[in-house]
């Protein structure tokens, strides 16, 4: 007779974003079945993005050495050394995440199991001879990277943005095929480290982004050495005994063939969706996306009682699966969730300058009557003008009544700056409100004191606020 196992949350896949959710759940009071796939993939992990995160600073130092004698130091070659790099990288993801080691995770009364699992009805998971009956399943089983359909990829060894990092050799000619966030931020670091590097798009360049300032951050890497062919198209992939060939077909519909020592393969990611585990459920799936689960901002599926977050739900960004995460939260607790705006998300792409969008901003919407967009130069500041790196600015949209609708901003602590308006947005605050910061001397954040103080140079007391605040002053 199969074993009966109830629970108010049940989640399937343990990666950081299972993990995290299952804590936070367990930490609340509720029963917690935490179900680990015995084929779970790396990926848009915690421990992932540390790495990544290692591995991009030890570019961006390499950077800053190459440039110190713009700040009045002693020019010193970097040489980058990739085991070190690589082997510190990895030791700070293994480090990063120990509350949600296995462990630890049996310890908080999280009951975690493994093996291979699949849904007996929209109510009862099955796993090995038990039968698992919980309130609400979340998949959480995450996404792999998009492998374009080209001739000859697959007859080559190629790296993806999960795997590049776990290279411990220096690559002499690296092509990116990709144009998204990742493969921009994986361009410019090896970039920085040494490596000829030639980045093509296969289609939009960072989609979503702001197309001004996603120009200004484009330069700038081809000013750092990074070979973007903006238009172009890998044809096909060419095995050869010694490096791979690349066919190309330029923008202007020119061909031509490139050698290259190696690959990266960033053309973004899709849902980790195990056929296996939802056969039984028959979820409606995406019309335009079919290898897409149809699911709200929330992830809520075509099931009242199964959610999906993060990569299953199709979504790769954090802001966004955290707010998923939070929202299977609340709904799990008895509170009332709200909805998920879309538009007060940031996005970002970790660059040097980096890039961060909230809203819409700037070439992404058009001003409507009313509204009003600001714009405010990183050079002017003193910030900026301190470090050298005087790329960048920001971008504010402004409501009629005022409130921010969203900012685009290029350049140091851009994620930061972003972070700053969202809280701004949630809170209702107005774009004046900025020009009321308190800040350090030479802080990143003068660029939304010089935006607030735009506004409120176009938007001057009324004629009855100065004498209201003239009689203010009269009164005891």
């Amino acid at each position: 007779m199969a074993e009966i196992l109830k629970a108010d949350l049940c989640i399937i896949g343990a990666g950081a974003l299972g993990r995290m959710l299952a804590i936070d759940a367990r930490a609340r009071g509720l029963n917690v079945i935490l179900v680990q796939r015995p084929t779970e993939l790396a990926g848009q992990t915690t421990s992932a993005a540390v790495q990544r995160a290692a591995f991009l600073a030890s570019a961006n130092h390499a950077q800053a050495a190459a440039s110190a004698a713009a700040l009045g130091l002693a020019k010193a070659a970097p040489k980058p050394g990739f085991r070190a790099i690589g082997e510190r990288a990895a030791a700070l993801a293994e480090a990063a995440a120990p509350a949600a080691a296995p462990a630890h995770l049996v310890a908080q009364g999280i009951t975690m199991l493994t093996g291979p699992a699949e849904f007996a009805d929209s109510r009862t998971l099955r796993l090995g001879d038990s039968l698992i009956r919980a309130g609400q399943f979340v998949l959480a089983t995450g996404s792999t990277p998009r492998l374009p359909d080209l001739p000859g990829l697959d007859q080559v060894p190629f790296f993806t943005p999960d795997t590049i990092l776990d290279n411990l050799r220096k690559l002499s000619h690296l092509l990116v095929i990709g144009g998204d966030a990742a493969a921009f931020e994986l361009a410019q670091a090896y970039a920085r480290l040494g490596a000829m590097v030639t980045l093509v798009p296969q289609g939009p360049v960072l989609p979503g982004f702001d197309p001004e300032p996603v120009a200004v951050l484009l330069r700038a890497l081809r000013e750092e050495g990074v070979d973007i062919l903006e238009g172009a198209q890998v044809t096909a992939v060419l095995p050869r005994s010694q490096g791979t060939g690349i066919a190309l077909a330029h923008a202007d519909g020119s061909l031509a063939t490139l050698d290259v020592s190696h690959i990266l393969v960033a053309a973004g990611r899709v849902p980790d969706l195990d056929p296996a585990v939802l056969a039984a459920l028959r979820l409606r799936r995406d019309r335009q996306r079919p290898d897409h689960l149809q699911v709200t901002p929330e992830g809520q599926t075509s099931s009242a009682r199964i959610t999906a977050i993060g990569g299953a739900a199709g979504v790769f960004d954090a802001p966004h699966a955290l707010r998923q995460a939070a929202h299977v939260l609340a709904r799990a607790s008895g509170a009332a969730p709200g909805r998920i705006d879309l538009q007060r998300l940031p996005r970002l792409a970790n660059t040097r300058p980096a890039l961060a969008q909230l809203g819409g901003a700037g070439a992404l919407l058009p001003v409507r009557p009313g509204q009003l967009l600001l714009r405010a130069s990183a050079s002017e500041t003193d910030a900026a003008r301190a470090t050298g790196r005087l790329i960048g600015g920001a971008s504010l949209l402004v409501a009629a009544n005022g409130t921010v609708l969203g900012t685009t901003i290029l350049g140091d602590g851009a994620a930061e700056l972003a972070a700053m308006l969202a809280l701004a947005i949630d809170r209702d605050l107005g774009a004046a409100d900025l020009a009321d910061l308190l800040l350090p001397p030479a802080s990143l954040a003068a660029l939304l004191v010089d935006l607030g103080r735009q506004y409120r140079a176009l938007h001057p007391p009324s004629a009855w606020a100065r004498r209201w605040a003239v009689l203010r002053r009269l009164l005891p």
